[in-house]
């Protein structure tokens, strides 16, 4: 079972953000990143408590934080900026039953800093350039949309391993479709993601983050 996320609908970013070469400069407390994870629907079916600590020991694993951004403070503040938070996103929706197996989690961080960039990219293109949409005709069933740059990392997992972890790659939405009609095997667990649905969702959620008062759960 694979985890599903519940998403709004997703408007389109105004001409500005669509013509922009810069991503927003996001950069929120820890009390906030979680408010905004818990706003996307990451934490269906959990307790705020057991969520927040859920997102904690993501970080003491790694994810999305490197050792030389935590530092040795005990009391040092940490920020999470837009690539920060897409790697939380996307790690949340990789889990499958639930949780995020560990091979998942090793290789998210092994590719950081192939993704980082696709992040962007997949923001900046949401209805332009790889994004662009495209508009598939069904005989007698009417036409549906599909927009924005998937991102497709090849995942297989069986049986409680996972089988299969490849270089990341974007696709347009034809590609993606082209892959959802040729897949063959059921042990591909997780099939392209839409990261600009994802990366535009994110966004709009951080810009209504409320102020959160920090505390020792909000480091």
């Amino acid at each position: 079972m694979v985890q599903r996320v519940w998403l709004r609908n997703v408007q389109l970013p105004t001409k500005a953000r669509l013509t922009s070469e810069l991503v927003p400069d996001l950069q929120l407390t820890h009390g906030r990143s979680v408010w905004v994870l818990r706003k996307m629907g990451f934490s269906a079916g959990v307790s705020p408590t057991t969520f927040n600590h859920y997102i904690k020991s993501l970080r003491k694993l790694g994810v999305p934080f490197g050792p030389s951004e935590i530092g040795s403070g005990l009391h040092r503040p940490v920020y999470y900026t837009f690539n920060h938070m897409m790697e939380l996103a996307l790690a949340l929706s990789l889990r499958v039953y639930g949780t995020l197996p560990d091979p998942v989690l090793k290789d998210i961080v092994h590719f950081r800093h192939d993704l980082y960039p696709l992040y962007r990219r997949a923001y900046l293109e949401y209805a332009t350039g790889l994004g662009k949409p495209i508009t598939v005709h069904t005989v007698g069933r009417g036409r549906f949309e599909m927009r924005g740059v998937y991102l497709d990392l090849k995942i297989r997992f069986s049986r409680g391993r996972t089988l299969e972890f490849g270089r990341p790659r974007l696709l347009s939405p034809f590609e993606a479709l082209q892959v959802y009609a040729r897949l063959e095997t059921a042990s591909r667990t997780h099939l392209p993601l839409n990261l600009s649905s994802l990366a535009i969702v994110l966004v709009e959620c951080a810009e209504a983050a409320p102020n959160i008062h920090r505390g020792p759960a909000g480091r």
